[in-house]
């Protein structure tokens, strides 16, 4: 990359784009986690804004050689601060971030030192979920600008401050030669709020004490913990089991504020618990005491530990917008009529699409034939227009309908079946149709194929160069001419997926008969077991000759293989996003490997 400062303008900042989903995922990711561990916060989001961006650019020269940032860009496009009001969770809180993206945080904080006193500083960077980078628009300055974002963690009392010192001592020289007396007082200032946030958190935990040797165990818990709880008081059956054991109340004091709220952090259930006195006491004794009598305590307790309703607020209005169309499967495919006569496998195919769109529009428009038949009908919301003539072999339907449960999107599917000079050809494509500033990255959100395509692939077969089947073929030198004019057959469409490995290790972990299953309409699955045969195919397709034994190869139709080998596989770590339920995980290997290989097939599916 070339150095280019002229780069640095108004002009060319101008044209970054960073659309409202960024936003709204991004707080909607982290801020379900602070509400479950019961966080006291605030959160505050913010874009750079175009002066920003071109005075760091220029500032920093980054990209620059012989420069300090020679091989940095600018990561902080995006910020989002994170305001806690106790200076315990800030430390708390930084460690359970560092496990919620694909990467932990690379963290900047202010060194300590007995001398000098200055605002604290906890600032971590942390690579964007790639579905969120991917809406970003910057075409200029993308070799400049990372793909991260910038997390600050403060207490309430520093907040403010940090704004201050940032602009007039950091991005200024306010309190530089001549200003030492001024810099010195407000180092004083800042020596009293840290000694504030102290102060509190030490009083509030005398008070807990205090609360513990009145016996008044809701106040201790409230106290000692210090997390978002309702108003709820304990339940007399617990208070009696803790008055009869102060040992065990004792614990429940004593426990490591950390470690619940790392439990209430990791608490997956799509709809959080209520945060309770009596809730804490249950969690924690599930980590900590384990005490057989709360556990049979909680065990006959009915309703105590529920769950908040839903919210059920009012959506706001919003006006109609342009629909953009986004595919999420096709397929161009010919039936098998190795077993059956080419009319037969015709009509048959005809009748499970046909059947599909019965049993989807009965209700929803009049006049649908008993058989397939030609047929063009339409009420608000659906539509059906068929297609049908049986003595040339030719079949179309397209059909739309409204999501039932995602405003704004509508559904397009279409299939055609017809004769050709190669057998029955089988098109078939779904697409969705929604506003456009809703989409977010169509691999990670929706793959949908129609299921008129898996009954007529189980139940006819369908072929592209080979029949195409959920298991996995076995190649070995009797048929390994026939594998290699698969893979350059030029009339295939689909990937072939080539496996060499030990099933005793990384195989049996990766579950290939859970990935045919998965995906084995729309690709070819094959394993080479054979060591001879493995070789052989390692030294036609180049892999590399050390590590080709613990392999996965993927040959998509018109480009050169792809080979990925164990320490690969191992070491892949993949973001899963749900973004419906607002939910968002990271896993590692073999199991990450295969959803990045199984959500890359899908994404060269529809492109």
């Amino acid at each position: 990359m070339v150095y280019n400062s002229d780069l640095f303008c108004k002009k060319c900042a101008q044209q970054i784009i960073v659309p409202e989903v960024v936003q709204e995922d991004l707080l909607s990711i982290i801020e379900e986690k602070l509400k479950k561990a019961g966080f006291y916060y605030r959160v505050a989001y913010r874009v750079k804004s175009v002066d920003s961006i071109v005075d760091k650019l220029r500032r920093k020269e980054y990209r620059k050689k012989a420069s300090d940032n020679e091989d940095k860009k600018m990561q902080d496009l995006i910020g989002i601060r994170i305001i806690l009001y106790f200076e315990d969770d800030v430390s708390i809180c930084r460690n359970l971030l560092d496990t919620l993206f694909i990467e932990p945080g690379i963290w900047e904080t202010t060194e300590a030192n007995e001398y000098e006193f200055r605002a604290m500083k906890v600032n971590g960077i942390f690579k964007l979920p790639g579905y969120l980078a991917k809406t970003i628009v910057n075409p200029l300055l993308k070799d400049y600008i990372d793909d991260t974002f910038e997390v600050q963690v403060r207490t309430n009392s520093f907040e403010g401050w940090h704004e201050i010192e940032h602009d007039l001592r950091y991005k200024g020289s306010a309190f530089g030669d001549g200003n030492e007396h001024l810099a010195r007082k407000m180092n004083s200032i800042l020596a009293t709020l840290e000694l504030c946030d102290d102060s509190l958190v030490n009083l509030i935990e005398d008070l807990g004490h205090q609360h513990y040797k009145d016996h008044n165990w809701s106040d201790m818990i409230r106290c000692h913990y210090r997390l978002k709880l309702n108003n709820e008081d304990i339940n007399p059956e617990i208070a009696n089991i803790l008055d009869n054991n102060i040992n065990l109340a004792k614990a429940f004091y004593k426990f490591s504020r950390e470690k619940a709220i790392t439990k209430l952090w990791n608490n997956t259930s799509d709809r959080p618990p209520n945060l309770s006195v009596n809730y804490i006491i249950y969690i924690v004794n599930t980590i900590g005491p384990c005490n057989d009598k709360i556990s049979e305590a909680f065990f006959n307790i009915e309703g105590k530990l529920g769950v908040d309703d839903c919210n059920n607020k009012r959506k706001k209005f919003e006006p109609f917008k342009r629909l953009g169309t986004y595919t999420v499967f096709k397929a161009e495919t010919y039936l098998d009529t190795s077993n059956v006569t080419e009319m037969d496998a015709f009509k048959k195919a005809s009748g499970y699409i046909y059947a599909w769109i019965k049993s989807r529009y009965n209700e929803a428009l009049d006049g649908l034939p008993e058989y397939v038949n030609n047929y063009s009908g339409n009420e608000p919301g659906y539509s059906v227009d068929i297609v049908y003539n049986e003595k040339d072999m030719y079949f179309a339907q397209e059909s739309t309908h409204i999501d039932a449960k995602i405003a704004n999107r509508i559904w397009i599917s279409k299939a055609v079946l017809k004769k050709t000079s190669d057998g029955i050809q089988f098109v078939v494509s779904n697409v969705y149709a929604e506003p456009k500033e809703k989409y977010r990255d169509t691999d990670n959100v929706l793959f949908s194929r129609p299921n008129f395509y898996g009954e007529i692939a189980d139940n006819i077969g369908i072929c592209d160069c080979e029949r195409l089947k959920e298991n996995v073929k076995c190649i070995t030198d009797s048929n390994y001419d026939e594998f290699v004019g698969l893979i350059h057959n030029a009339n295939r469409h689909f990937p072939v997926i080539l496996f060499i490995g030990n099933k005793e290790k990384w195989l049996d972990k990766f579950d290939i008969g859970y990935f045919s299953y998965l995906v084995g309409y729309y690709a070819h699955i094959r394993i080479i077991e054979d060591l001879s045969c493995q070789e052989r195919f390692a030294m036609q397709y180049h892999l590399d000759m050390n590590r080709y034994q613990d392999s996965i190869t993927v040959l998509y139709a018109g480009e050169e293989p792809q080979t990925s080998y164990g320490s690969d596989i191992m070491d892949t770590t993949f973001e899963v996003i749900k973004l419906e339920q607002k939910k968002y995980w990271n896993e590692n290997g073999c199991r990450a490997y295969r959803r990045r290989l199984v959500a890359d097939i899908r994404e060269n599916n529809i492109k």
